[in-house]
C-alpha cells in the first residue's frame, strides 16, 4: 500500500467519524436517538412550552368564532349596507296616484351582542335616521324619523368549506320607531293615519328586500378555500424565509 493510499484511507475514516459521530456537535444540529426509526421535526416555536393540542372539530369551531367575531360582524353589517339608502318616489292611494312617496335613510354605526347556543349567531340593531316626503298633490308633508331595525345574524358552515350567514328579518313590532311631522297638519295625518304602524310594516318589506339583493349574498356566503388561497401569498411572505439570513441558526 502506498502512501497516497494509506493517506487516503485516513482521510476517509476521518469523514465517517466526522459524519458517524460528530455531527451532535455542530450549532443547531438536531441529535439523533439511534433506536427512533424516524426522524420528526415537530413545528411550532423552538422556545417556550408547546400548546397542548386539539382535535380538528374543536380547531374548526374555535377558527370560525375567531374569524367572525362580533366586531367583524358589525363591520360587516356597516359595510355591506353602506352609508344611505334612498326610495322612490312611490306611487300611493287608490290606484297608486293619490301621492308619492320618497324616502331618505342615513345608517347609523350597529350595535349587537352574541347570542347563546349551539350555532354561533348575534343580535345585531340596525339605526337608520329617516326622511319621508310625501306630496299629495296640493301639498307636502315631511316626515322624520328614528329607527332601530333589530336582525338576527346565524352563521352556517356548508360544504365543502361554505361559510353562509342567514339574516333573520324581524316581526313589524320588534321594529322601534320614533316618528315626528314636520308641520301642524303633518302631525295630525299622523295621528288621524295611524302612520308609525304603517311605516314599521313598509320598512319591514324594505329590509328584507335590501338583504335579499345578489350583493349581500355575496357577502354573507363565500368560499373559506377560495379566500386562503386568494390570501396565500400574503401568508407566505409571513412564514417563509424572505432571504438566506432567515435560514441561519
Amino acid at each position: 500500500m502506498t502512501a497516497a493510499t494509506e493517506q487516503d484511507d485516513e482521510t476517509v475514516d476521518v469523514l465517517l467519524d466526522a459524519v458517524a459521530e460528530g455531527a451532535d456537535q455542530l450549532p443547531g444540529f438536531a441529535s439523533l436517538a439511534p433506536a427512533e426509526g424516524v426522524i420528526v421535526a415537530p413545528g411550532g416555536p423552538l422556545d417556550g412550552e408547546p400548546a397542548p393540542e386539539i382535535n380538528y372539530e374543536q380547531f374548526g369551531t374555535a377558527y370560525i368564532r375567531r374569524v367572525l367575531h362580533r366586531e367583524r360582524i358589525l363591520s360587516l353589517v356597516n359595510d355591506v349596507l353602506g352609508p344611505t339608502i334612498e326610495l322612490g318616489p312611490i306611487g300611493a292611494g287608490p290606484g297608486r296616484k293619490a301621492a308619492t312617496v320618497s324616502v331618505v335613510g342615513t345608517f347609523g354605526t350597529t350595535t349587537g351582542e352574541e347570542l347563546p347556543g349551539e350555532l354561533l349567531a348575534y343580535r345585531v340593531f340596525l339605526p337608520i335616521s329617516l326622511e319621508f316626503d310625501i306630496n299629495v298633490r296640493v301639498d307636502k308633508h315631511r316626515f322624520a324619523a328614528d329607527v332601530v331595525v333589530p336582525l338576527t345574524l346565524t352563521v352556517h358552515t356548508v360544504a365543502p368549506l361554505r361559510v353562509r350567514i342567514d339574516i333573520t328579518v324581524p316581526r313589524e313590532d320588534e321594529v322601534e320607531l320614533r316618528l315626528q311631522a314636520g308641520t301642524r297638519r303633518g302631525a295630525v295625518l299622523q295621528k288621524l293615519a295611524g302612520l308609525e304602524a304603517e311605516l314599521r310594516r313598509f320598512l319591514v318589506k324594505v329590509v328584507r328586500t335590501e338583504l335579499a339583493k345578489p350583493y349581500v349574498r355575496r357577502a354573507t356566503d363565500f368560499d373559506m378555500a377560495e379566500l386562503i388561497d386568494e390570501a396565500w401569498p400574503g401568508i407566505a411572505a409571513v412564514i417563509l424565509p424572505r432571504g438566506p439570513e432567515d435560514r441561519l441558526g
